[in-house]
């Protein structure tokens, strides 16, 4: 134990090889449309929503496999399933350069869903819960920072390569990308602690009888099923997946409906997900120090806020920016907040098994939401009433998800 004290800990290096592969395929996931819509529109002649759908399939092939990897990367050599993952993701960008057909970017989509379902929302959180018994939350965090910021600096690299390059040559470029920052790393470094041979990090610290108590209970999985714990952790984590599609309204509002163009929207988002970069890492590092009823509350208030000013600027534009900043500080309690709200809730027993099944429920409602909040502007000519839901649903998930804690702690105290 002196020896790995005086070292780095093998968390960290794992930690790092998180960021590497959400810094190269978690921003590229991100971007497989975005940019390259109006130039694959225009030279396939298809529809917008044609191409497009690629997304939904990507989503749907997502959700269904969740909890296979669940059960794979807590069974399997984790490095390899996800290294393996990771190198389907990149074939998946690379074969979208080759074709001539808009439905064979669905086979894409498939490829780059199936693949993300190992290395994405289920698995990073588990990779965290495996390693860290310690500042868990930060880790996540920053994590998630890192495919943020990842998201932002592709938008800005495809769309310079585009330009430069053309669409197809720059999906082999941005699949090169990736298999050299993120593949490499997943295969050689991502391993379970059993593999190493070391405890998790914090796993040897100085805590009180309470903490260590509570780290050690968990429900497992058939536990979970018919305690009313998960149905409240998971009502909490469902009415987060429905409001953060709001946000992705933002540069649509602004364009649409106060009239502004397409720079003024995008910049708009810009700033919006710098404020979610800033967003993830400070949450996990409130949920660490503060509990995570703190970070309910983070988000609660900055979403409550930074709606109100969006509502507002609907009289005077000029406030969007500031309301984008503000809506992404309490813009990543679905990718943050939510996997530490179950992993307290619920326990580390069985957490990955528990996680994978509400992440299948999350993102299916999350997806079929998405294009409904649409209908706000289509019946009524404005998004004033996604906002006020996305308010409403905030505070609602605040609520549920801190009677979800309360009814967990109480829980823990009679075992």
């Amino acid at each position: 134990m002196t020896d790995s004290k005086q070292k780095m800990h093998y968390a960290w290096i794992v930690f790092i090889s998180c960021i590497l592969l959400k810094l190269g395929l978690g921003g590229a996931v991100n971007s497989i449309a975005g940019n390259f819509v109006t130039p694959v529109v225009e030279e396939l002649g298809c529809q917008v929503s044609q191409f497009t759908m690629l997304v939904s399939v990507e989503a749907l092939a997502m959700a269904l496999l969740y909890t296979t990897a669940a059960k794979m990367l807590t069974t399997k050599k984790i490095g390899i399933v996800m290294g393996i993952a990771a190198l389907a993701e990149c074939i998946g960008i690379a074969l979208m350069a080759t074709y001539h057909d808009v439905r064979l970017f669905y086979l894409s989509g498939a490829i780059i869903g199936i693949g993300v379902a190992f290395t994405g929302f289920v698995a990073i959180p588990i990779v965290v819960n495996m390693w860290f018994r310690k500042k868990a939350g930060t880790v996540l965090g920053i994590i998630v920072a890192a495919e943020g910021l990842s998201a932002v600096l592709y938008n800005l690299i495809t769309g310079s390569l585009i330009v430069n390059f053309g669409w197809r040559a720059s999906y082999l470029i941005v699949a090169i990308i990736c298999l050299i920052l993120s593949v490499p790393p997943v295969f050689l470094f991502i391993k379970s602690p059993e593999e190493v041979g070391v405890e998790p990090y914090g796993a040897d610290s100085t805590e009180s009888e309470e903490t260590v108590q509570e780290e050690v209970w968990g429900l497992t999985r058939k536990e979970a099923l018919h305690s009313p714990i998960l149905y409240i952790t998971w009502a909490a984590c469902m009415l987060y997946s429905v409001g953060c599609g709001v946000q992705q309204y933002i540069a649509t509002f602004a364009t649409m409906e106060l009239g502004q163009s397409i720079t003024f929207g995008a910049n708009a988002m810009m700033i919006f997900s710098i404020g979610l970069v800033a967003s993830s890492t400070i949450l996990g590092w409130i949920n660490d120090k503060f509990g995570v009823k703190a970070g309910l509350l983070w988000g609660a208030f900055f979403i409550t806020v930074g709606y109100i000013v969006m509502i507002m600027s609907i009289q005077n534009p000029n406030l969007v920016m500031l309301a984008s900043a503000l809506v992404g500080l309490g813009g990543s309690m679905y990718t943050v907040q939510c996997p530490l709200l179950a992993r307290t809730a619920l326990g580390n027993k069985d957490y990955s098994s528990i996680w994978s099944l509400m992440m299948t429920g999350n993102s299916l409602i999350g997806a079929a939401s998405f294009s409904r909040i649409g209908l706000f502007y289509d019946i009524g000519g404005t998004y004033r009433g996604a906002f006020i839901m996305a308010i409403v649903l905030y505070i609602l998930a605040f609520f549920v998800g801190a009677f979800a804690i309360s009814l967990s702690k109480k829980t823990i105290q009679k075992n």
